[in-house]
């Protein structure tokens, strides 16, 4: 339990303590996607009223601290994204054969790509390097808000605006149009063959260098800014020569070059084999040494950058379709500087989840947690924090899941 809430509980429970024991986007965003401060109050002399109000208080942290270790919470947390901006839904019945979304308040969203929270019991070097890559990325996040290059304000979309467009203007300026819907457009069999769009919400008009401006940003948006990776938002060089600064200071390493490849399936064959793919997982995730003990079925994707960061998504069962079992791994190393967004997950209860640790074969304490079809294992490493998310939509037994993680070699990592 934290010093902060112990001191909250023990000045009376109010909602900073019950936001800390009991708070925390469909299934992972993949890219193929502050804390409550304790509160301050004065303390009197203790009279046998407030004894006795303490007693209380602290009876009830330790049974919400043995229920949280009970229901795995405490196990989530290494991973749970704190963050209020961020909004979990589910999915209701409307009664017509529709189905509409809804906020969950059981709901929540975790990083697969670093740790949100560390055990007391961590080195302290380690826990230094994480502590500095949020404190780096912290200071990266707010300069680059008040500095980075913006959407022009003329092309903010209005309220219910589902497609937008521009026109040139003969005296150089643009005709910006947002459309209220986009209607599809059927041949004689009512087959749809294109879109139009439909009734124009909102027109207006952009300056030369609003468009050039909104050109720019198109670009940095959809492509990045060269040399870097696109998760730190990087709009211009200005931007990148101040994220160099704040990486150097903190001593920590940027993700630059990514490199990524792919399995050939069926008639492709601009990618790679299983088996050439397995031999560049191994050296390059495994340091030349084999990086799995049991070869995947198959791949999805392994990408990796220079510092150290890579990914490996993987099969587990000859069904590749989303029937199938797949693992995604991905390795951040506590020297690299990383916001913990790069991978978000959303789960449908924080609360419901199991958590047991597992020992692999080269000897990794390995946390497990599983509610149903959700399932993690992450473990801290000497130089690098894996976590890995398996999917299978029927969920799997604890012997399954053993086996899933017990393909990889951890030891060979870093």
């Amino acid at each position: 339990m934290k010093r902060e809430l112990l001191s909250n509980a023990l000045n009376g429970i109010d909602d900073v303590f019950i936001q800390e024991t009991s708070s925390y986007k469909p299934r992972a965003v993949q890219v193929r996607p502050g804390r409550n401060e304790p509160m301050h109050t004065s303390v009197k002399k203790h009279t046998p009223r407030r004894i006795l109000t303490l007693v209380l208080a602290a009876a009830l942290i330790l049974s919400l601290a043995a229920a949280a270790y009970a229901t795995g919470f405490f196990g989530l947390k290494a991973i749970l994204i704190e963050d209020d901006s961020l909004t979990a839904y589910t999915w209701t019945d409307n009664g017509d054969g529709t189905r509409s979304p809804v906020e969950n308040p059981d709901g929540g969203f975790v990083s697969i790509t670093q740790p949100q929270n560390v055990p007391d019991d961590l080195a302290p070097q380690v826990r230094e390097k994480i502590e500095n890559s949020e404190k780096a990325w912290a200071e990266w996040k707010e300069w680059n808000e008040a500095n980075k290059l913006k959407m022009p304000a003329v092309y903010q979309p209005p309220e219910g605006c589902m497609n937008q467009d521009e026109e040139e203007n003969e005296d150089g300026t643009w005709s910006v149009l947002f459309y209220g819907s986009i209607e599809p457009v059927t041949d004689e069999k009512g087959i749809i063959v294109d879109y139009s769009n439909g009734e124009i919400l909102e027109k207006r008009t952009a300056t030369a260098e609003e468009h050039a401006q909104m050109e720019q940003f198109q670009n940095v948006a959809g492509m990045g800014y060269p040399g870097y990776d696109y998760k730190y938002n990087v709009t211009d060089d200005k931007g990148a020569a101040k994220l160099e600064e704040i990486a150097a200071r903190y001593g920590l390493k940027l993700r630059k070059k990514q490199n990524a490849l792919f399995q050939n399936f069926g008639d492709q064959t601009g990618f790679l084999s299983c088996g050439e793919l397995t031999r560049k997982i191994d050296e390059i995730a495994g340091g030349n040494h084999r990086f799995f003990r049991t070869e995947p079925t198959g791949y999805d994707k392994f990408y990796y950058w220079d510092e150290g960061t890579f990914c490996v998504s993987f099969y587990t069962t000859e069904d590749f379709s989303n029937a199938g079992t797949t693992c995604y791994l991905y390795n951040s190393p506590y020297g690299t500087l990383s916001s913990g967004y790069e991978i978000i997950s959303e789960v449908q209860d924080v609360r419901a989840f199991s958590t047991r640790t597992h020992t692999t074969p080269d000897g990794t304490e390995v946390t497990v947690l599983q509610n149903g079809s959700d399932m993690f294992a992450y473990t801290y490493l000497e130089n690098s924090f894996v976590n890995m998310q398996i999917f299978q939509p029927n969920g799997l037994s604890e012997a399954e899941l053993d086996a899933i993680i017990d393909m990889v070699d951890f030891s060979v990592i870093g």
